[in-house]
């Protein structure tokens, strides 16, 4: 197993370079993509890995795509680049960086397998997004005809790139927030097992989302329109498989 950390990053600059040690100590090839930032945060962000972390892999859109566009810019960039896995963190600091070692470890019990965090909140979460990721949670339960997918939306996870980008490729998925559940759910189509590990998440004091309660919601939506009318297409596969597993 070839690993390297994925960070898509917007304007985080500063939350970023606090995390920045902890992440070179897992001693991992870092690879960073910059969704287009505004100009003094991605100044901030190229001197910081320039001075920390010269050997890093940075991409910079040209324009802004969103968290699901930067990774999957940085899901094929890593693969291109030979590597068979790549960690997936938010810039943010909403991860608990303990848990990679424990990722990577399940990572090479189960290498063709998605490994995803579990998220434990604490009370930090906003009341309004901790309810929301039930609703996501069992659409995908509709969606999959089962109840592999434990959380649909914590982006902290290794994912297998030779497996997963592939998926990428051949289907427009959601270049926002609704990248996150929108793999999964095609990553369970295509017969990748998910394994689940208990993470820690919190919401940082004075930390910043991106997260836009109109547009995003409304694109998950439209996200679960689709992806239902998908399952509808492939239910006699997806029963078959369900068969199976009792």
């Amino acid at each position: 197993m070839k690993a390297c950390i994925l960070i898509p990053h917007y304007d985080h600059a500063e939350q970023f370079e606090r995390i920045l040690p902890r992440l070179l100590e897992a001693g991992l090839p870092l690879v960073v993509v910059d969704d287009h930032s505004p100009e003094p945060a991605w100044t901030h962000l190229a001197e910081l890995l320039a001075r920390t972390a010269p050997d890093a892999h940075v991409v910079r859109h040209a324009a802004n795509r969103g968290k699901g566009g930067a990774v999957k810019t940085g899901l094929a960039a890593a693969l291109d680049r030979g590597f068979s896995h790549a960690v997936q963190i938010d810039a943010d600091g909403q991860h608990d960086l303990d848990a990679v070692g424990r990722l990577l470890d399940t990572a090479a019990q189960h290498p063709d397998a998605l490994i995803c965090g579990l998220p434990q909140f604490d009370e930090s979460i906003p009341a309004g997004r901790y309810y929301a990721r039930f609703l996501t949670l069992g659409l995908t339960w509709v969606e999959c005809l089962g109840r592999q997918i434990q959380d649909a939306m914590c982006g902290f996870r290794v994912y297998p790139l030779q497996r997963v980008v592939p998926i990428i490729r051949r289907h427009r998925l959601g270049e926002r927030m609704d990248f996150d559940p929108e793999i999964l759910v095609r990553a369970v189509w295509a017969g990748i097992e998910l394994v689940y590990v208990p993470v820690r998440v919190v919401y940082p004091e004075q930390g910043r989302s991106h997260f836009m309660y109109l547009h995003d919601n409304l694109r998950i939506t439209w996200m679960h329109a689709r992806l239902v009318a998908g399952m509808l297409l492939r239910s006699p596969m997806l029963i078959r498989r369900a068969w199976k597993r009792r």
